[in-house]
């Protein structure tokens, strides 16, 4: 039975994704193109410090800290972490533990100022439980989101990096054409 269980669990739904070939031409019309090779992994650093204007390499700090797109690409961005952080956590098991208590009193006429004299039935209720739960991946369902939202979150890395960079371009473009 486990070895029948280790088998199935091996089954996923659907191929494992392929990228597919985007037909690119050996040669364009215009002369001088060529093949873009985007270097999304390199470090950009302080690209603008060439310019050696301290007053620019100031305004550059403040981006990350006043800038709205950023603010908002980097909440998109964490948001994504969390989403893939929360889909691998259905890889394990879950446990629920609850605990209550209620006190209630019934009975009893009238109440006096001293406290004296009351009469009724003062009872104290307490529960627990507990429950634990696990879905075994058999099909790969989990596995699936879980590339899929890791996907979803190097998308929103390269957006945060897109948009710090274009901060960053727009700041030095608008700061050389005021200060021409």
């Amino acid at each position: 039975m486990g070895a029948v269980a280790v088998l199935v669990s091996a089954c996923t739904v659907g191929p494992d994704y392929q990228r597919p070939d985007a037909p690119v031409p050996a040669q364009y019309k215009e002369a001088g193109w060529k093949v873009g090779e985007p270097l999304d992994a390199i470090d950009r650093g302080a690209w603008w410090s060439v310019y050696k204007d301290p007053l620019l390499d100031d305004l550059e700090k403040k981006i990350d800290i006043s800038n709205q797109n950023l603010k908002a690409a980097e909440a998109a961005f964490q948001q994504a972490e969390w989403i893939v952080a929360q889909a691998r956590a259905s890889f394990f098991p879950t446990v629920d533990l609850n605990a209550s208590a209620q006190r209630s009193r019934t009975g009893g006429g009238s109440i006096s100022t001293t406290g004296a004299g009351r009469s009724g039935f003062l009872s104290s209720l307490f529960s627990t439980s507990a429950s634990a739960s696990w879905v075994p991946d058999l099909w790969g369902k989990i596995r699936r989101t879980v590339e899929g939202d890791v996907a979803s979150a190097q998308t929103s890395a390269g957006d945060l990096a897109s948009a710090r960079l274009s901060s960053q371009g727009t700041l030095v473009s608008d700061y050389l054409q005021l200060r021409m």
